[in-house]
């Protein structure tokens, strides 16, 4: 099986566009004049917005087998919708839609601001819920709100936070003095009980043990946020230590 990203509908070739048109036919039993509507839409509504939007597409050899779009929320960058995930009932239990999401995850990784990914699912969709709450996505309880797409009365979101893991400044100096976040959130993870010389000289520390190679120490990211970090055990048991007095 093959994976691939089209950044645009400008860049589809003809040859895709009448294999995903014979794709909708199938997966949504629709009449050939339907299916290429189907197509078209996509193209009008990416000029209609001018946000960004891309669809990954799964092939076995010339044939369109699995489908999804995904776009940036016209009002926020933070925000990206996933729609019409569909796959060829006789390709199921192949981890195809699994796949096609990871591509999904993968693409975003290249906009540092974006945060989460939300689908409106149907409350009996059963294989549809199991698929996303195995991916990480967790039911809202809410309609899908997302530009004018009207979700069906019996639709919630559901949604997935994206994390993103870093690597540090090679300069511990620049680490502390130019990458706010990084101190601000290890101060915060120390708690009140240390002070800010102390938490300063841990944290220059780890810094310069990652940078000798001595120790692995991570950023992790929620969109432009930084929420966290990730240690070798060594480290994080020193650094549990000075949590706890």
């Amino acid at each position: 099986m093959i994976y691939k990203v089209i950044d645009s509908h400008r860049t589809m070739t003809k040859k895709t566009r009448k294999a995903l048109e014979e794709f909708f036919q199938e997966v949504k039993g629709a009449p050939a004049e339907v299916a290429r509507r189907q197509v078209d839409f996509c193209w009008d509504y990416e000029r209609q917005y001018a946000v960004k939007w891309f669809e990954v597409l799964s092939w076995d050899g010339d044939k369109v087998v699995g489908y999804l779009r995904c776009m940036r929320d016209p009002e926020t960058v933070k925000r990206w919708y996933v729609g019409d995930v569909h796959v060829r009932k006789a390709y199921w239990q192949q981890g195809i839609a699994t796949q096609m999401y990871a591509e999904v995850f993968a693409t975003l990784q290249d906009y540092d601001s974006a945060e989460k990914v939300v689908v409106s699912i149907d409350k009996d969709n059963v294989r549809s819920i199991g698929l996303h709450t195995k991916l990480g996505f967790r039911d809202t309880k809410e309609p899908c709100v997302f530009a004018d797409f009207y979700a069906q009365e019996n639709e919630t979101c559901y949604e997935k936070l994206l994390f993103m893991v870093l690597d540090p400044p090679r300069d511990p100096e620049i680490g502390v003095k130019f990458i706010l976040p990084v101190w601000t959130e290890w101060k915060k993870q120390c708690g009140t009980f240390v002070d800010e010389e102390e938490a300063r000289s841990s944290l220059l520390t780890v810094l310069r043990q990652a940078t000798e190679g001595a120790v692995r120490f991570e950023t992790i990211w929620n969109g432009m946020n930084l929420c966290g970090f990730r240690m070798n055990d060594g480290t994080t048991k020193e650094y549990n230590k000075l949590k706890e007095g």
